[in-house]
């Protein structure tokens, strides 16, 4: 039988060790509490401050130091609430203020740290300031997905050479969230991008082209006209489909006839995009072919094909109504449907 002093004993210790803790616990929501009170102090008198910094000809040296010695968290909260309003000359004082608070060298710190949230606090922080900062072009290349895409999204507003030569690069990521981020920057450089995007679905397959395609239908420049052809006969369906998007983005007789010849593809995948494509472009000369695919094995063709119908108008409607009267189901079915479904959604 365990001795009842031994018993006593062990009580003591775990009734102290309680109180430690309950002790700890309301030590720690007071700490906290005067932290949050102190942060909330520090970043009014902050904004007060860079406010004075922002509307002064020749900032006061004791403004910026008060802003050099608040903490990093508080630092940073007070200079990112402003930069997403400013922009020109008032976005210039602000990186000035920022550089000489210190705020600029501590982001390119964090872009050097071992820790991925870190590099992506210091990518965020360049960006927002619009520093053109060569160390985040080294993180277009990290090895975590988030901070990639944030450095991508700093690229957009640095459309030089060797830039979108990295972000094309990068289309063929195999991570969503960066291809994402990638695709939006090289989209938001505008024209730019043309000439580079030619020659790097020139010498692609696969994904990298798939995704190439996707950015190359969004710009729709005639430019693309030879590589999209070139990837319409690819070994990949979802290249084909791709390219058969960018051609009916860019039209002509080049990209119709093209698209009128995947009709006749293998793959019912790319039998339906070249029917969405020639319907995008309204290209009536097709009216009878899209009218046989009516009575295609494959529910997507079909459909593909009559909303092709509808959107050429005149003709295709013409061809809609005589197959809706038609004996045959299949075709009947499917043109039925697509004549009561309102123009807007088809």
């Amino acid at each position: 039988m365990i001795d009842q002093h031994i018993l006593n004993v062990v009580m003591e210790v775990e009734l102290a060790l309680l109180a430690l803790s309950v002790l700890l616990f309301f030590a720690h929501g007071s700490w906290l509490h005067f932290l949050n009170a102190r942060n909330d102090r520090l970043t009014a008198e902050g904004r007060v401050r860079l406010v004075r910094i922002m509307s002064a000809e020749k900032p006061d040296p004791a403004d910026i130091g008060f802003l050099g010695s608040l903490p990093r968290t508080v630092k940073t909260k007070v200079f990112l609430e402003i930069s997403r309003s400013l922009s020109g000359d008032a976005k210039e004082r602000l990186k000035s203020a920022a550089c000489g608070a210190g705020l600029v060298e501590t982001a390119r710190k964090f872009c050097r740290s071992s820790d991925w949230r870190d590099r992506l606090r210091g990518a965020r922080l360049l960006t927002n300031l619009e520093e053109a900062d060569p160390i985040v072009r080294e993180l277009l290349h990290d090895r975590h997905s988030g901070v990639r895409a944030q450095a991508a999204e700093w690229a957009a507003s640095y459309p030089s050479e060797q830039i979108i030569a990295d972000m094309l690069e990068l289309l063929g990521d195999p991570d969503t969230l960066s291809r994402f981020a990638v695709q939006d920057s090289l989209l938001r450089m505008g024209r730019v991008i043309v000439e580079p995007l030619v020659g790097f679905l020139a010498h692609r397959t696969g994904q990298a082209a798939e995704v190439g395609l996707e950015l190359a239908e969004a710009v729709a420049e005639p430019a693309f006209l030879t590589v999209s052809l070139h990837h319409s006969r690819s070994k990949s369906r979802q290249v084909k489909i791709a390219a058969s998007a960018v051609l009916a983005a860019i039209g002509g007789d080049a990209a119709s006839g093209r698209l009128t010849e995947l009709l006749a593809e293998e793959s019912g995948s790319v039998r339906a995009a070249a029917a969405r494509g020639l319907g995008k472009m309204k290209h009536w000369n097709a009216a009878t072919q899209l009218a046989a695919m009516l009575s295609d094995s494959r529910w997507e063709v079909r459909r593909e094909s009559a909303m092709a119908l509808r959107r050429i108008g005149g003709p295709g409607l013409l061809l809609l109504r005589k197959a809706a009267g038609g004996s045959d189901e299949r075709p009947a079915s499917i043109a039925q449907l697509i004549l009561d479904t309102p123009l807007q959604v088809t």
